[in-house]
C-alpha cells in the first residue's frame, strides 16, 4: 500500500499477524453466508435454508471472560473502536481475497475520516460461525463500541448472541434477510429491494404481465417468492415462471416451456397448412399435354405458392411472413424476469430468442447481478433492464483504491468503506453516545459511495437505486436513483397508487407514465427533507468517494 496519513491505531489480537495487501480482483454483488469453509456461494449469496425472509428469534445474553482475550492497549476516553470482522483465515482464496479488499476499504474511510479518536479493531472469523463468534467476543473484550461485518449470512446468525443485551451495534455484509435482527443491520444489497425497484420502473412503463425464470433451489425460491410479491404490490400479473438447473443443457426445457414454443410452433404449422390447402384450392387443375393425364398436385407449401404467383397477393403475403418465423400466437408476458448474473445468465439468455421470445417485443429484466460490463458482449441482453447502485461515486473510489493498492477493488469494497465512514461520521456528531439507535436510524438516511441508504427496524436497509439498460458500449441510465429518501418515498407511494389504479381497471394492463412528468412531480416536492443538510457540506461524496454525509445532518 502506498502512503496514507493515519489518523488512528490499528490493532488486532497478538496472535494476528497483519493482513499482507491482497492484489487480486474478486467481483461479487452480494454475499450471505455459509456454515462452514468450504460452504458453497451461488453469486455471492449463500442463503440460509431456514424460513425465507423470516426475522431472527431473540436471543440472550452471552457472557464472555475478557481474560481469554489480549488486553487493548491504552485509549483517549473519547476514541470509539471499530469492530472488524473479516473471513481473514478463510479456506478459500478467493474469500481471503475478498476479505483483504475489505479491510483496504475500511482503512481508506479511516484515513479519510475528519477525527483522530477511531479506532479500528480487527478480527478474524475465519470464514465459519464458530470463528465469526469467538472474533465477535474479542472485538468486545477489546471494547468496541460498534461492528462491522461479519461477511456471511451464517456468521451474522452467529455473533447475534454475542451482541444481544450490549449496547454495542453493527453493520454486517451479508445480504441474507432471514438473518436480520435488531441492532445488527445488513448492509448487502437486499435481493428483494432490488426486485422491487425494477419491477415498479417495468410497471410505470406499461409492462405488467411477466415471466420469470428463477434457478432450483433455496436462493430461487427466496427469489421467486420476493419477485411474485413485488409483481403483486406494484400491480403486475405473473403470468408464468419456470425454475432451471444450473447446467446449461437442463435450461433448455425451462426455457422451452416458458416460451409455450410447442403450442406455438403447432400453431404456427396448422396455420401454415390451412393458407396453403387456401393457395391450393385457387390452382386449376393441369394437364400434361403430352399424355392427357391429370399432374399432381404441388404437395410443398414452397410449390404451391410457386405456382400460384400473384394470383393471390393477400395469400402470398401471409405464406411469406409465415415463412419467415417458426412459431405462431403473442407472448402472454411483456417482461422476462432472470435474476441470476455471470455464466449462468450467459447460458440462458440466447435460449429466449431460440425458442422465439424476441427481445424487440419482451422486455428482458434483470438484478444488480447484471451490472457486469461484459454483458455488452451478450446481443440477447441488449436493451435489458436491472436494477443496481449508482455508480456516480464508484468511478473515483476505484481510482483512488487503484491508487493506493495498485489492484482494482471489488464492488463490496465500498461497503466496508462506507460502513466505517458512518460510525466515523456518527462519531463526529455525538462524543457520548454517537452510535445511538436514534442516530442510526436517521429516517432521511445517509449518502455513501453506493448512493443514500438508511438502516429499519428489525436490521435490514433500503437504498436508493438506479435503473440500467445493457447496449452493446456499456449499460446507460434510464431512471435515475433518488436524491434522498423524501423522493424515494414519493416514488414508492406513486408507484402504489398506479397499483391501485391498475387493480381497479384491468390488472393486465398499465396507463404508460411519462418519465419526465414523473420525475417532475418527484422533483417537486421542496426543500423540506433532503436539502435541510449543514450548508457548509454536501450532501453527497465528492468525485474521490470520500467521507459519507448524514442527508440531514443533526
Amino acid at each position: 500500500m502506498k502512503q496514507a496519513k493515519n489518523r488512528a491505531v490499528i490493532f488486532a489480537p497478538k496472535n494476528l499477524v497483519r493482513l499482507p495487501i491482497l492484489l487480486s480482483a474478486l467481483m461479487l454483488a452480494a454475499c450471505g453466508g455459509g456454515t462452514t469453509p468450504d460452504a458453497s456461494i451461488r453469486n455471492g449469496s449463500d442463503i440460509a435454508a431456514n424460513q425465507i425472509s423470516q426475522p431472527a428469534a431473540p436471543v440472550s445474553l452471552l457472557p464472555i471472560d475478557k481474560s481469554l482475550y489480549p488486553a487493548p492497549p491504552p485509549r483517549d476516553t473519547k476514541a470509539r473502536i471499530v469492530g472488524l470482522l473479516l473471513p481473514l483465515g478463510d479456506s478459500r482464496d478467493t474469500i481471503r481475497s475478498l476479505a483483504g479488499h475489505l479491510y483496504n476499504g475500511a482503512q481508506m474511510a479511516l484515513f479519510d475520516a475528519e477525527t483522530d479518536k477511531l479506532i479500528i479493531s480487527l478480527h478474524d472469523t475465519k470464514g465459519t460461525q464458530k470463528g465469526a463468534e469467538e472474533a465477535a467476543k474479542a472485538a468486545i473484550a477489546a471494547g468496541a463500541d460498534i461492528i462491522v461485518g461479519p461477511l456471511f449470512g451464517a456468521s451474522v446468525t452467529a455473533i447475534q448472541p454475542v451482541l444481544a443485551g450490549r449496547d454495542v451495534p453493527g453493520f454486517a455484509f451479508s445480504n441474507d434477510a432471514s438473518t436480520a435482527n435488531d441492532g445488527l443491520w445488513l448492509l448487502g444489497f437486499l435481493p428483494e429491494q432490488n426486485i422491487d425497484r425494477i419491477v415498479s420502473e417495468a410497471i410505470a412503463q406499461g409492462l405488467t404481465r411477466f415471466g420469470a425464470l428463477v434457478p432450483e433451489g433455496v436462493f430461487g425460491a427466496r427469489i421467486a417468492e420476493s419477485f411474485e410479491n413485488a409483481v403483486d404490490r406494484f400491480g403486475g400479473t405473473v403470468v408464468e415462471s419456470e425454475t432451471y438447473p444450473p447446467d446449461a443443457k437442463g435450461m433448455f426445457d425451462p426455457v422451452r416451456r416458458l416460451a409455450r414454443f410447442d403450442d406455438r410452433k403447432a400453431a404456427h404449422m396448422a396455420e401454415m397448412q390451412r393458407v396453403t390447402e387456401e393457395a391450393l384450392a385457387l390452382i386449376p387443375t393441369r394437364i400434361d399435354a403430352e399424355t392427357g393425364l391429370t399432374i399432381a398436385p404441388p404437395t410443398t407449401p414452397e410449390e404451391v405458392f410457386k405456382l400460384l404467383g400473384d394470383d393471390a397477393p393477400e395469400l402470398v403475403s401471409a405464406y411469406e411472413a409465415l415463412d419467415l418465423v417458426e412459431t405462431l400466437g403473442d407472448i402472454p408476458y411483456d417482461a422476462v424476469f432472470m435474476p441470476e448474473g455471470g455464466l449462468a445468465l450467459r447460458n440462458l439468455a440466447p435460449l429466449l430468442p431460440y425458442f422465439d421470445i424476441d427481445p424487440r417485443r419482451v422486455k428482458f429484466i434483470g438484478t444488480g447481478l447484471w451490472d457486469d460490463p461484459s454483458l455488452s458482449q451478450e446481443p440477447p441482453l441488449h436493451g435489458g433492464w436491472y436494477a443496481a447502485a449508482p455508480s456516480d461515486n464508484w468511478g473515483g473510489f476505484a481510482a483512488r483504491y487503484q491508487d493506493l493498492y495498485d489492484a482494482a477493488p471489488p464492488r463490496l469494497a465500498s461497503m466496508a468503506y462506507d460502513a466505517v465512514a458512518l460510525a466515523a461520521r456518527l462519531s463526529q456528531f455525538s462524543t457520548e453516545a454517537p452510535f445511538r439507535v436514534e442516530l442510526l436510524m436517521d429516517p432521511n438516511g445517509f449518502s455513501g459511495i453506493d448512493g443514500i441508504f438508511r438502516l429499519k427496524p428489525g436490521g435490514l436497509n433500503e437504498r436508493g437505486l438506479t435503473v440500467q439498460e445493457v447496449t452493446r458500449n456499456q449499460s446507460r441510465q434510464i431512471s435515475r436513483p433518488p436524491a434522498s429518501f423524501v423522493e424515494h418515498d414519493r416514488r414508492i407511494n406513486a408507484a402504489i397508487t398506479l397499483a391501485e389504479a391498475l387493480r381497479r381497471s384491468n390488472p393486465d394492463r398499465a396507463l404508460e407514465v411519462d418519465e419526465d412528468s414523473f420525475d417532475a412531480g418527484i422533483e417537486a416536492v421542496g426543500d423540506d427533507g433532503f436539502n435541510a443538510i449543514t450548508p457548509d457540506r454536501p450532501n453527497t461524496p465528492d468525485s474521490l468517494g470520500r467521507l459519507i454525509t448524514p442527508i440531514n445532518a443533526r
